[in-house]
Order: structure tokens, then sequence, then C-alpha cells
């Protein structure tokens, strides 16, 4: 490692692929092809893949128990990529291992590099993605990628700024902008971070004052991008008519401008279905600090009085619980 010297990555780094754990296959079937539209291109008894375009797997769903999202696959513009974000987990003496070929191929690529990440998630880093012109089967007019990857990921944490030094240590992550906003009397401070010219693609949450993580999952949400408005209206009306209940109605969100509902998934981690967002100019892009999370809309869905005290009262008390456990970082 003596000759290892530091290069600039960013805008060579994007979210490739998602991987949960789950035992509720037919309800995930439901979820996401007959409500947010996407190609179901695999199903066995033991793994469930979802397409949005000529990536052969972009969501996953392995047999398991856990009922979250379990890995997180980024995609890398090239070898010397890699071996930059190899050679800093070096010097910072980080373990990481190769993924066996089994693996990769379960994953729809060449081959990974995979490390324990924040919150205890696998993060995996691939080149190339193994690809089909096999035409899609989607409710769905299409999904956007291209350079800016599949979508993003929002994380609650208890220990926010080793959260976003590790995007900007070892992903070159920049700030794009922040926002402070109360819900259920608690306020949170969100820090978006990009990776490329996608407005971010990570998002870290954090309660204002002691930390707490309300959140039974190690995500928030998850992001997709839809390429028509009429695609967020029309799946969100087939999350209604499919009974999965809306947890915000559509709205659009002060910072990106993008235009989406979220919608908790079988899992119970969220999915945000979005339309439009912006992508950041860097010769002008400046951060600022939002002090509300919508412009208009993502209204929280009535729930009956008993309904919200016990959701509430679960996320209180998975707060004050997750007081007495160490949540995972790979720095110190």
């Amino acid at each position: 490692m003596a000759n290892f010297q530091y290069q600039d990555i960013f805008g060579q780094v994007k979210l490739g692929y998602v991987i949960a754990e789950s035992n509720r296959f037919d309800d995930w079937i439901r979820f996401m092809q007959k409500c947010l539209g996407l190609h179901l291109a695999e199903q066995t008894d033991q793994q469930l893949s979802f397409r949005i375009d000529d990536y052969q797997k972009r969501f996953i769903v392995q047999r398991g128990d856990a009922e979250d999202v379990t890995h997180i696959g980024f995609q890398v513009a090239n070898q010397q990529v890699l071996e930059q974000i190899l050679g800093r987990f070096d010097s910072r003496e980080i373990e990481y291992a190769q993924g066996t070929h089994s693996e990769a191929l379960q994953r729809g690529i060449q081959n990974f590099w995979y490390l324990k990440g924040p919150k205890g998630i696998q993060l995996e880093l691939f080149i190339e993605a193994i690809k089909t012109d096999q035409p899609l089967n989607m409710l769905a007019s299409g999904f956007y990628t291209a350079d800016s990857g599949m979508g993003h990921i929002a994380i609650t944490s208890r220990k926010p700024e080793k959260m976003i030094r590790f995007w900007q240590e070892f992903f070159d992550a920049r700030l794009t902008d922040t926002i402070e906003q109360k819900i259920n009397g608690v306020t949170l401070d969100v820090t978006f971070l990009r990776l490329n010219e996608r407005h971010h693609s990570i998002a870290v949450a954090q309660t204002r004052g002691v930390h707490l993580d309300p959140i039974r999952t190690a995500i928030q949400h998850m992001n997709l991008q839809v390429l028509d408005l009429e695609d967020v209206t029309m799946a969100y009306q087939r999350c209604k008519d499919n009974g999965f209940p809306v947890a915000w109605e559509v709205g659009q969100h002060t910072n990106d401008r993008e235009v989406s509902f979220y919608v908790p998934s079988p899992s119970g981690f969220e999915v945000e279905l979005g339309w439009a967002p912006i992508t950041i100019d860097e010769t002008t892009w400046q951060p600022v600090k939002h002090t509300s999370i919508s412009v208009w809309g993502h209204h929280p869905k009535p729930p009956t009085k008993v309904h919200k005290f016990i959701h509430e009262f679960a996320q209180f008390s998975r707060g004050m619980q997750s007081l007495r456990h160490d949540e995972y970082s790979p720095i110190d």
C-alpha cells in the first residue's frame, strides 16, 4: 500500500441493485409486479428477482427471516475505481472479501467484492452487470437508471456523523443539501449525499438531540424513478386496489423536486415511487438547508386513533430500545 494514491471517484459510482430477505414471496410478487409495475424476471422457491431495464436483476428477494434489506450493490465505472475503493479500505484496515461466482450469478453480475457496511448492511461493489435483450413486461412505462443508478436509499442512524463520513471518505460523496422537519413531535435532520448527478443516492436521517432509531428495518425507504407522471398516479391507485395502504400520499419534495408517494413493502421498509427529480449541475450547485420535506402533498395516510396510538408507541419503544444497542459502523 506504500504506492497507493487517492484519486477522486465522484460520478463513477451508482446504486446497482438491492437485496431483501423475506418469506413473503406471494406478497412481494403482488407488490412489485401488480402494484409498482416491475417486471418479474425470476421466481424460484429461494429467490425472486425483478427487472426495470436491460439489467438481468435490479431488485432481489431471497428466502429468509430478516424481513429487511440485507445487501446493497453499487456499480463502479471500471477496475481502477474498484481498486481505488479497496485501497481506501486497506488504508483503514477495513476487511472485505470477494464473492463467489455462484453468488454473483444470483445477483445478475459478473463478480463482486463485499464488506459489512453501516448498520450491518452488506455493501457490494461490482463493475459489470449481466444484461438481457428480453422484452420487459411491466405495468410502468419505464424506469430511469442510466448514469444516475437505479434510485436512492434512505437510512435512519444513531451515528449520523460516522455514517456520513463513511460515504464521503470511501465514495467521495458530496453534500447536496439538508432538511429539518418535525414529524410526530420529533425533529428530524436529514442529510442528502450524492455519488453522481442524481440529487442523492444516500439520505441519512437523525433525530435531533438524543439520536434514536425508531425504524425496525435497516433502511427507512428505497426509491425507484419512473419515466412518466402517470406511472406514479396509476401505481398509487394499484397499491390501494391491491390492499397495500399508502404511507405518504402523492406530493413533491422541496429539495429534489421529485413527485412521489411512499408505500410500505411486504417487509416493512417503504418504497418511494417518484418522477422527475432534478439532476445536479456541479458548476453552479450550492448546498442549502430546507425547513420542510415537501412543497405540497406527502400527507400521511390518516390512521384510526387506535392505529395511530399503536404505531407511535411502537416507534417510541423501538427508539428507546435502540439506545441499548450499538449501531455498527466500519469506521471508528
